[in-house]
């Protein structure tokens, strides 16, 4: 398990393998997409394309990709199966004063033969300074046909094809190796370790296993190279994937708070509307209140009780009101029908008429059961309840005193 995340931490589940070949005179480029699940590595995407601006149709810049130089400027020799030369000891044995300045190097083994590679490095390196441009991720290089050694373990033919080489293995005891140029092969497949691929698909395949494998150098003058260029795709996509995990990570942070901020707003709104609505309930009452007082004393002489009894029944009276009723007005001994020029002014005796809005039908039920258990309240009849909309109703209530 450690294995697998230090794995996916520093090189990911998605490979790049890009391979740039020649064929006569013209450049051409093969793109080969490997994607790893359960620990095995299948084949996603194997292309072919002539401009290398078209890579991005094709790849992701953020995945790791491994170039294979094999064009026409890569020269590659066998070395004497004799020989015990090794490094730059067996590139000058091979090629006499050579600059090592100016060229690159690279020795490869294809099963127990020795191979030794050298291409300029300014012809190298303008495809790796182009793929920089193009922000791709080259996570290393190789030369010819040196990645191969690690497939060809397991292919047992004794010719293998690419897409641009014969390599023939002599089976006698001379156990001769030889690689020919080869120009539109017909289509050969090979399995290897149980996963199917072309022949086209060989050289960039294996530098994916290069990568995966960490011995892509193999013994070269470009080890440094390779190890900067891993080290620094390593740093990156680290880098990029702790930067998405804490930003995921502070986004749920602020989203819980986010929830928890709603939850507390809507409980404080509520409890907000609440005291809103108490505050407007007392306010109207004070206001009535106060309305009821004046009256009194201006008819006084129509009432046929004292103003202590009239006190008396609004002071129960609204000290019996729920928070969910709001009363909006009241009518003490109303009148039986409207005032009269010349005519007496009848009123309805030991009468209140009441009028208001409630938004809970339960404490309206509640309520009325109340008042009809106060000592001076003969009965209560319900005049009006109209429904204002799903929350809130309107309502008439007369409430008949006892008579003294």
């Amino acid at each position: 398990m450690l294995e697998f995340l230090k794995t996916y931490f520093t090189k990911g589940n998605i490979f790049y393998g890009l391979k740039i070949y020649q064929v006569e005179n013209t450049i051409k480029f093969h793109l080969v997409e490997a994607v790893r699940k359960k620990g095995e590595l299948t084949i996603a995407n194997s292309q072919d394309f002539d401009e290398l601006d078209m890579l991005p149709k094709f790849c992701k810049t953020s995945v790791p990709l491994y170039l294979i130089c094999n064009t026409a400027d890569v020269i590659t020799k066998q070395l004497e199966a004799a020989s015990n030369l090794s490094g730059e000891a067996a590139v000058e044995r091979m090629f006499p004063g050579l600059d090592l300045d100016v060229f690159y190097y690279q020795i490869s083994k294809l099963k127990n033969h020795l191979l030794i590679s050298i291409a300029k490095k300014n012809g190298v390196d303008s495809y790796l300074d182009k793929l920089k441009e193009m922000n791709f991720s080259v996570v290393g290089f190789s030369l010819g046909l040196s990645t191969l050694g690690s497939l060809l373990n397991y292919i047992n033919n004794e010719t293998i094809y690419t897409n641009t080489n014969k390599i023939a293995f002599d089976s006698g005891h001379s156990e001769k190796l030889s690689i020919s140029k080869v120009n539109n092969t017909a289509p050969v497949s090979y399995t290897v370790n149980g996963l199917h691929m072309k022949n086209s698909a060989l050289v960039a395949f294996s530098g994916i296993l290069d990568f995966l494998s960490d011995s892509a150098a193999h013994n070269s003058n470009f080890d440094a190279a390779v190890q900067n260029l891993q080290n620094e795709f390593k740093r990156n996509r680290i880098f990029r994937i702790v930067s998405r995990s804490s930003l995921v990570l502070i986004l749920l942070i602020l989203l819980s708070n986010f929830f928890v901020f709603s939850h507390y707003f809507d409980s404080v709104a509520s409890l907000k509307e609440n005291l809103a609505f108490d505050n407007e309930n007392k306010k109207n009452l004070m206001t009535l209140t106060a309305k009821v007082a004046e009256k009194e004393r201006k008819v006084d002489a129509v009432l046929s009780v004292t103003n202590s009894r009239t006190s008396h029944y609004l002071d129960e009276l609204a000290a019996s009101i729920p928070k969910s009723i709001l009363l909006d007005g009241i009518q003490y001994q109303p009148l039986t029908k409207p005032v009269q020029v010349l005519k007496p002014i009848e009123v309805n005796i030991d009468e209140l008429i009441v009028t208001g809005n409630c938004i809970n039908s339960e404490d309206f039920s509640s309520w009325l059961i109340y008042l009809e258990r106060l000592e001076w309240v003969r009965s209560v009849e319900t005049l009006e309840y109209d429904y204002k909309n799903q929350n809130s109703s309107n309502f008439k209530i007369k409430i008949s005193a006892t008579t003294p």
